[in-house]
């Protein structure tokens, strides 16, 4: 098998506010968002990875740096399949401001239908993102063919292993992005992701299968929303501070 782990950018000025920050520019990690990756690094399933590949966003870059401050990655690599969703015309708003309109309804109930006015579709946004952990997948699987002892493939215990010898990918994305990652592997519909809570500043486990082809071979959750204090989540829509 083949192991993703998926890390939650650390909390933001943003988180805080409970502001939508979307894709602007200028949103920062928190001194305590800040120190909760590093702890996490600490605390990290894994010592190493073959591949880490990081939202084109800001806050996701910081995030990665803080991490690799633990961690060791082979290969390190901005990927826009696993960018925060367009929200268009309403990044920049708060939470409190946008919940009070028809169309967050719509967001919490039938999500698949949501366009975001002068932003993207979150349908489209959880097909780019479902299509980037599938070909990262399939690439950490050719690197672990390629060199079963290496250090991509390393025994299990060794940092580049994931479970059973596998390898060892990480993506370090945003709330969205990463709910509708799992809710592909837990075979949900998109219109339930909302049930789904990712912390800022924690980490995710998926394992997927060595052959997605064969017949009842699925992906396994093995872990969902851990932070360095533990497991943690929070419901509220958005990408809330999840404290």
């Amino acid at each position: 098998m083949v192991r993703i782990i998926a890390v939650r950018h650390g909390q933001t000025g943003a988180n805080v506010a409970g502001v939508l920050a979307g894709r602007l520019p200028g949103v920062e990690l928190t001194a305590a968002g800040r120190a909760d990756v590093l702890a996490l690094g600490r605390r990290f399933p894994v010592s190493s990875a073959a591949i880490l590949a990081h939202s084109t966003v800001e806050r996701c870059a910081v995030t990665s740096g803080l991490l690799l401050e633990s961690v060791s990655a082979a290969q390190v690599r901005a990927e826009p399949a696993f960018d925060e969703v367009d929200y268009g015309a309403w990044s920049g708003r708060t939470l409190a401001e946008l919940g009070a309109l028809d169309e967050w309804r719509l967001v919490a109930r039938q999500p698949s239908r949501v366009v975001f006015p002068g932003g993207e579709a979150l349908a489209v946004a959880a097909a780019r993102a479902r299509a980037g952990v599938a070909a990262l997948a399939a690439e950490l699987r050719d690197l672990r063919a390629g060199d079963e002892s290496g250090a991509n493939g390393a025994p299990n215990g060794s940092g580049g292993g994931g479970g059973a010898g596998g390898a060892v990918g990480i993506v370090v994305s945003h709330g969205d992005i990463i709910k509708a990652i799992l809710a592909d592997a837990l075979g949900m519909d998109l219109d339930d992701f909302q049930r789904i809570a990712v912390a800022p500043g924690s980490y995710s486990i998926i394992d997927y299968p060595d052959d997605p082809s064969v017949p009842h071979a699925h992906p396994t959750v093995a872990a969902m929303s851990v932070t360095a204090s533990g497991t943690a989540g929070s419901a509220q829509l958005g990408g809330g501070d999840g404290a």
